[in-house]
């Protein structure tokens, strides 16, 4: 078995990375600029029918912005349909400029109690930069994403997506691949920023958990799956067996000891992916 597979080289996962950004832009970009595409072709998979719309005769036109509750259908609930950039809900007619921006203030902070963060569904949750801006998300059945409020309002933003699609990879299959992403300095910062502490940490997001460890090495977040398979290798057998009974590892900074059956004595959740070999450096990997 090679434990490796892991390691994406950096040069492959900045390129994938900035494929991955472009793309994010592009769309962001179709976003506000194109009102019959995203009309059309933007869906939620927690999204229910479409509203029965009335007739334009029946229909009030709105003076002012519209408020929350239509924002939380919009993001929530039905499809509100267009007509010539007009949206009709239950007899008021407005159009996408008087949808305002998701107010910050109606949103959770992205954080973690007991290094379990939690995104309950149908709610909204922000994410504050270091310069104090707060962006807006919106938790689905299975999926953090931008509010539609703001898509189709041309109010979304590049690091809500972001965001967005980070918090999602660790709830999915595709988790092992999210260094094509986004950097380790990125992952670290999203964790570090959620108050998630080294160790073991859940991510619960709407009908999926995903559980994975948060390392001191080089790479920062590896599945459960992938830890407890090293640790029996680490603990049983098979991982270590080019070396010497006797010989001094290093792990996480705690030293120990070869034993005759080339296992070391680690305890259940130390940093076995932070490992000294005996006589060289740290082999963070």
């Amino acid at each position: 078995m090679n434990i490796n597979t892991l390691n994406v080289s950096s040069k492959s996962a900045n390129s994938k990375r900035g494929m991955h950004q472009k793309a994010a832009s592009a769309l962001l970009d179709i976003q506000t600029k194109s009102k019959e595409y995203r009309v059309d072709t933007f869906t939620r998979s927690n999204r229910g029918n479409s509203v029965d719309s009335l007739s334009e005769s029946k229909a009030k036109m709105l003076d002012g912005m519209v408020g929350n509750d239509i924002l939380d259908v919009f993001n929530f609930g039905e499809v509100i349909p267009c007509s010539n950039g007009i949206y009709t809900y239950k007899g008021i007619s407005f159009t996408e400029k008087q949808i305002p921006k998701v107010d910050s203030i109606r949103c959770k902070e992205i954080k973690a109690e007991n290094n379990i963060v939690t995104f309950e569904r149908d709610s909204y949750y922000k994410y504050t930069t270091k310069d104090g801006i707060a962006h807006c998300m919106v938790s689905g059945k299975n999926s953090l994403n931008t509010p539609w409020s703001d898509a189709i309002s041309g109010n979304a933003d590049n690091v809500s997506y972001m965001t967005g699609r980070f918090w999602s990879l660790l709830t999915g299959k595709a988790s092992i691949y999210i260094s094509l992403d986004f950097s380790q300095e990125e992952q670290r910062r999203y964790l570090d920023d959620a108050g998630i502490k080294k160790g073991f940490f859940t991510v619960n997001m709407g009908e999926r958990s995903r559980e994975h460890y948060y390392s001191n090495a080089d790479v920062a977040i590896r599945p459960k799956w992938h830890y407890d398979e090293r640790y029996k290798a680490m603990t049983t057998g098979g991982l270590l067996i080019d070396n010497q009974p006797g010989d001094l590892f290093v792990v996480d900074g705690k030293e120990y000891i070869l034993s005759e059956n080339r296992t070391l004595d680690v305890p259940y959740g130390s940093d076995i992916f932070n490992l000294q070999y005996p006589n060289k450096k740290a082999s963070l990997i």
